[in-house]
């Protein structure tokens, strides 16, 4: 079996998918719906937890309301291992599981989601807002909420979508921190999904280097969050510091970075390199 084919997910009657889209497995689970109404109080874009807590807020005020996520319920924050500066949750929580009770919470008021859903041009008439979806619907709502989030910043290297997958990878690494037993690994950002990024690998890996384009933490990393990477025995900081290419052949197994202090190319071997 090529690289191709892979991988392959197994559906809950035994199908099986071979190297599916996330559309393609949410269509045969049948996550992807059409819109219930004509019209909606609120349209509330990206599913994060900004806008599951709009969803819950006007649903709960008997507005009809619909959210609208183009990848997974959560967003960014969904895929952080933990989440320990939310309010109500004293003793942290992993973002799937947050993400999971505020989806829940915003379906009991009766806001309905709509998933992998891009809205492509809008056009305000007769105070409505039409909106065109990417699978040609339309939706109007009387209003409309924008909580699209970021995307992760790519690092603009050579060969980075080869890498993908196969030694460099994008958010906080908590499916794939197990795997890092006895590694070396790099995380490449500042702030604090960097830093849960940080503290959940270290659990893991021999050793976490966190490459930090600035010249300190304390202007990207939150407080709380600083004080225990630092404090981590496995973990190291190198601040003005960035990643100029990545090298191997059929993954990655190594990369060079580029030290501001020094002026100095370091190549450093590893397997895994997330950029969070």
């Amino acid at each position: 079996m090529t690289d191709a084919a892979l991988p392959i997910v197994e559906l809950p009657d035994g199908t099986r998918l071979h190297s599916p889209s996330v559309a393609d497995i949410a269509n045969r689970l049948g996550w992807v719906k059409q819109p219930k109404l004509r019209e909606y109080d609120v349209c509330v874009y990206g599913a994060g937890p900004a806008g599951l807590s709009a969803a819950v807020y006007a649903a709960s005020e008997g507005l009809s309301v619909v959210v609208l996520e183009r990848e997974a319920i959560g967003g960014q924050a969904g895929y952080s291992s933990l989440i320990e500066n939310y309010l109500g949750f004293p003793g942290g929580i992993s973002g799937r599981e947050l993400a999971e009770r505020a989806r829940q919470q915003a379906v009991a008021f009766g806001a309905e989601l709509l998933l992998m859903r891009d809205g492509l041009q809008a056009q305000f008439t007769g105070n409505r807002i039409r909106t065109t979806l990417n699978d040609g619907t339309t939706l109007v709502a009387r209003s409309n909420i924008c909580a699209t989030g970021v995307e992760w910043r790519r690092l603009g290297l050579a060969r980075e979508d080869e890498f993908i997958g196969r030694g460099l990878f994008y958010g906080a690494g908590t499916s794939e921190a197990p795997t890092c037993e006895d590694l070396e690994v790099f995380v490449v950002g500042g702030g604090n999904s960097a830093g849960q990024a940080v503290m959940n690998l270290s659990a893991y890996a021999k050793h976490v280097t966190m490459l930090v384009r600035g010249p300190s933490l304390s202007a990207t990393l939150s407080a709380y969050l600083e004080r225990r990477v630092t404090q981590q025995p496995n973990v190291t900081i190198r601040t003005c510091s960035r990643v100029t290419a990545l090298d191997g052949t059929d993954s990655l197994t190594s990369i060079r970075i580029d030290d501001a202090r020094t002026g100095t190319v370091d190549s450093v071997e590893t397997e895994r390199v997330w950029r969070s």
